[in-house]
């Protein structure tokens, strides 16, 4: 990964926050996640540091996850506490 930023937990996980709230009444993909907050953190974002991230964030129930039965895909959503996190609201 030489070369390539590396982006601190804190912004990460405020990142996932941010991007689910962009539609906070619907669901984002990983990919879909991982391709929005790579964009704003100026890149160098692995999938698996979304993962780690998404993860942190549902622990503190701030996201919750739901699978989409159309789909098949898991959908990451912002929870009131996680918008209360970032005073969204």
């Amino acid at each position: 990964m030489a070369g390539k930023p590396t982006v601190p937990n804190g912004i990460g996980r405020a990142k996932i926050r941010e991007v689910l709230n962009m539609a906070p009444g619907y669901g984002k993909t990983e990919d879909m996640l991982h391709e929005r907050v790579g964009i704003l953190c100026g890149g160098g974002v692995s999938i698996e540091q979304i993962r780690e991230w998404l993860e942190w964030n549902l622990a503190e129930d701030y996201v919750r996850r739901e699978e989409n039965k159309d789909t098949d895909e898991i959908e990451w959503f912002i929870t009131e506490h996680g918008q209360a996190k970032e005073r969204i609201k």
